[in-house]
């Protein structure tokens, strides 16, 4: 479920935080699926009004709380439209990760997270939108949000004998 975060970045102060990873390989728990649908749908309502360079993705995206093939195809896409117009920004990963510390940016890969991306374009070009998410997407008290975990979910993996220094 997702919860109120802060940061220390003066341009997305408060942001709408997943508990648990959404996308492809990701646990997308119901209520954290529908907040990251949700956002992608105000995002692109605006964005596509208001810019030539985005283009509408693939497929009509409900918020349902289901993550199938329209949901991940609106978040590669999303990905995608960021590092378009800002190179290198976020990941195309497929996924929206929780955001793990307050500067916003991934230790692993050095780009921003997803979520704050896009917290901070919907905030920006929608802002109707983003103060109603709270009445409209269930959200968890940030007192009671434990820490985060590895997130990752995906198909059995074989384990190769040079892996694990062999036999």
């Amino acid at each position: 479920m997702g919860f109120i975060d802060t940061s220390s970045d003066p341009k997305v102060p408060v942001f709408y935080n997943v508990t648990h990873a959404v996308g492809v390989y990701c646990p997308n728990h119901r209520d954290d699926v529908k907040l990251i649908q949700y956002l992608l749908i105000a995002f692109y309502d605006r964005a596509l009004a208001s810019s030539s360079i985005y283009t509408r993705p693939k497929g009509e995206l409900t918020v349902d709380g289901s993550c199938g093939p329209i949901t991940n195809n609106w978040i590669l896409k999303f990905q995608l439209d960021v590092n378009k117009r800002y190179p290198n920004t976020v990941a195309v990963d497929n996924r929206v990760d929780r955001v793990r510390n307050k500067n916003l940016v991934g230790s692993i890969s050095g780009t921003v997270y997803t979520d704050a991306v896009l917290n901070r374009f919907v905030s920006a070009i929608n802002p109707e939108a983003f103060v109603l998410l709270p009445s409209l997407v269930p959200l968890e008290d940030p007192n009671n949000v434990g820490p985060p975990t590895a997130d990752v979910v995906g198909p059995p993996r074989e384990i190769v004998p040079e892996e694990i220094g062999g036999f």
